[in-house]
């Protein structure tokens, strides 16, 4: 009986670990490709940063 067991075991688990390979692989996230950006422009996700806090009154 429990070579039976051992035996299903060895027949499913790689079929099973292909399948979540394979889900796994279909849902990643894509890979950035080209942007399109020229050269020196910024993204647009570094761009929409806060605005950085300046001091005010402060003569040289």
């Amino acid at each position: 009986m429990l070579e039976l067991i051992a035996l299903l075991m060895l027949l499913i688990a790689p079929a099973a670990g292909g399948a979540l390979a394979a889900r796994l692989w279909s849902s990643r996230a894509p890979r950035a490709g080209h942007v399109g950006l020229a050269v020196g422009q910024i993204p647009v996700t570094l761009r929409r940063r806060r605005v950085m806090a300046v001091r005010r009154g402060v003569t040289a």
